[in-house]
């Protein structure tokens, strides 16, 4: 005999419709049927109506009145972000749908933290390009919760992250690209870059710039420096933008801290140098995140293929 759980999942595609999913969402973002009514361009009874047959289809109560509109029930929130995810895939299929009509023969979206080694980026995502020419790639670039916000809403396929900040879920997949590891950089016309020896003295002797310090990259810096008992250099300029602290450090003959893929694998590679000084830093794994339940397509394949060949590990 059939559970009530069984009877709604063999019901519930057959007969939910957009429109009482649409009124729940709203009436969720707005939290009154009133103001639900007007965004919808509905009768509040009508709003009332959709979410009554809403919740006599699914044999829950969604939302319960409090004095300044409606609060959704626990039934309600469990449902939210399913029913936002489908709104979400059906913009994305528009967006899709429009792409396809323009001539575009498949489509990657992605997402990257603001760390120094994204330089990366451009020559994997140029790589990927030159092989499948009639794409569309879409770069985010935000912080981490943000990215992994945009993963589980489908938002993206990819996000490409610091394992050293994220325990991932377990309904996530990580693939792992490379290892990072703190380092001392400057300009390769830099009086220091030749140098085969160099002593911590001798750096704090020169201008820096650094991140700035209500960062993750300045409290890593900090640990660090901490842990191998150095003191912080005194900054001479402080910037959050990678793009200021690279121009600095190649324009203003200023040190800056940076990761190895800077000077390994990423562009620039005649421009940048690694100063020979260890830091004495554990590495860090940067891995390709995405979502289990999502199958990872043939495009995002291809662009991690592309980082560990560009990182000499793949």
């Amino acid at each position: 005999m059939p559970t009530p759980t069984d009877t709604l999942i063999q019901r519930l595609p057959r007969s939910l419709t957009m429109r009482e999913l649409r009124v729940f969402v709203t009436v969720l973002e707005q939290r009154s049927f009133r103001r639900a009514a007007a965004v919808l361009h509905l009768t509040q009874p009508a709003v009332t109506k959709s979410i009554g047959s809403l919740e006599e289809l699914l044999g829950v109560r969604l939302f319960d009145r409090a004095s300044h509109g409606v609060e959704p029930t626990a039934h309600g929130l469990s449902l939210a972000p399913r029913a936002a995810a489908i709104f979400d895939e059906l913009r994305r299929a528009a967006q899709d749908l429009s792409l396809v009509s323009s001539g575009t023969q498949g489509t990657l979206r992605i997402g990257i933290l603001p760390m120094p080694a994204i330089p990366f980026l451009p020559v994997a995502v140029q790589r990927l390009t030159e092989d499948n020419p009639d794409i569309f790639v879409s770069v985010a670039e935000e912080r981490q919760p943000e990215l992994l916000d945009r993963l589980r809403r489908r938002d993206i396929e990819l996000a490409i992250l610091r394992l050293a900040l994220i325990e991932p879920d377990e309904n996530m997949r990580v693939d792992r690209l490379f290892d990072e590891k703190l380092c001392v950089i400057a300009a390769a016309g830099h009086p220091l870059a030749r140098r085969r020896q160099l002593t911590w003295p001798q750096l704090l002797r020169e201008r820096w710039v650094m991140p700035a310090a209500d960062s993750f990259f300045y409290e890593r810096v900090l640990r660090v420096l901490a842990r191998n008992h150095l003191p912080m250099p005194r900054q001479v300029i402080e910037a959050s933008s990678i793009n200021i602290q690279f121009g600095m450090v190649l324009h203003a003959g200023m040190l800056s801290f940076g990761m190895r893929s800077q000077t390994e694998f990423a562009p620039g590679l005649q421009s940048l140098v690694r100063l020979s000084f260890d830091l004495a830093a554990p590495p860090t794994v940067v891995a390709a995140v995405s979502l289990r339940s999502r199958a990872l397509g043939a495009l995002a394949q291809q662009l991690i293929g592309h980082i560990r060949a560009l990182a000499g590990t793949a």
